[in-house]
């Protein structure tokens, strides 16, 4: 079966550019000052690159087992890839290392100051960049680099995805369970007891409460609001703030598996994908575009 990523121009919705991959993708990311290439990683336990422009395709790094997660850094100007191997790399130019970490990787966040990964068992780390930018430049490896904060999930169950805040202030987690943490970096008590978790994405079908993992997660970076895109094919805006959502789009065709917003915030993309293997293969999968508007503003935005 041939692998292949795809480049979608808003502009131009007409067939999308489309590239063979090494393998089948878990995670891609932008490389910096780009439309056309990018960072992908997957089963094949490697990181590489794609320029949609050119057609060339370049290793990045390996990891021995499957590569998670990717993100790519301009405070560390470096590629960032977490595996099942449970190792972190990080890949610039003239320089990488590798960090391990407690368990499988799950899933990697950058703020303008923070790296979080979550991972088996609950697990979430939190590194400091400047940390990891001196390390690189000096080539400290392995355990000599030091974790800012090692944390356990607020909630109960496997962690989905997870998101870092545009303001630098904490990130967002989600789970299968249906649930959704906010949490915040600043370690003081006061700070602390502004955490919070709150349940969504459940049906009540036939009397039973139906529960959908959590799988879609992305931030406006224009309002500091919060989407989530749920199993039960639906997506809603979050307020972190007022701690309420704003609006649910109506279902789509399948549970939703992944949501972005472009550069701007305003617009969103939605990934949905029936996990019904015989379904997906007649396409029921696809990608929508929405017009965000002023749908995602929250209290306080201007």
């Amino acid at each position: 079966m041939p692998y292949r990523v795809h480049l979608h121009d808003l502009t131009n919705p007409t067939v999308p550019k489309s590239l063979p991959t090494q393998g089948a993708i878990l995670d891609v990311t932008w490389a910096p000052d780009s439309n056309t290439k990018i960072y992908y990683a997957g089963l094949a336990g490697q990181v590489r690159s794609v320029d949609f422009e050119t057609g060339l395709d370049q290793f990045v790094c390996a990891h021995q087992e499957p590569v998670k997660c990717v993100e790519y850094s301009d405070q560390l100007n470096a590629v960032i890839s977490a595996s099942w191997d449970k190792t972190l790399r990080i890949t610039s130019p003239t320089s990488s290392i590798v960090l391990p970490i407690a368990d499988k990787a799950y899933c990697l966040a950058l703020s303008p100051t923070k790296l979080v990964i979550a991972m088996a068992g609950r697990r979430v780390w939190i590194y400091e960049l400047n940390t990891l930018k001196e390390a690189l430049l000096k080539g400290t490896q392995g355990e000599q680099v030091e974790v800012w904060q090692k944390r356990e999930s607020s909630l109960k169950f496997m962690t989905r995805a997870l998101k870092c805040m545009p303001n630098d202030e904490g990130y967002v987690t989600t789970s299968i369970e249906g649930r959704v943490a906010v949490e915040f970096f600043d370690p003081s008590p006061s700070v602390q007891a502004k955490k919070y978790a709150f349940k969504c994405h459940r049906q009540v079908i036939d009397g039973v409460d139906t529960v959908y993992p959590v799988q879609g997660l992305a931030f406006n970076s224009l309002h500091g609001t919060f989407v989530t895109g749920g199993g039960d094919a639906t997506v809603s805006i979050w307020d972190p703030v007022a701690k309420k959502r704003l609006k649910q789009w109506p279902k789509f065709r399948a549970a939703v598996v992944a949501c972005e917003f472009n550069r701007d915030g305003k617009k969103l993309a939605v990934g949905w994908s029936s996990d019904d293997l015989a379904d997906a293969a007649v396409g029921v999968h696809g990608l929508s575009v929405r017009d965000v508007g002023d749908d995602a503003r929250g209290k306080g935005t201007k």
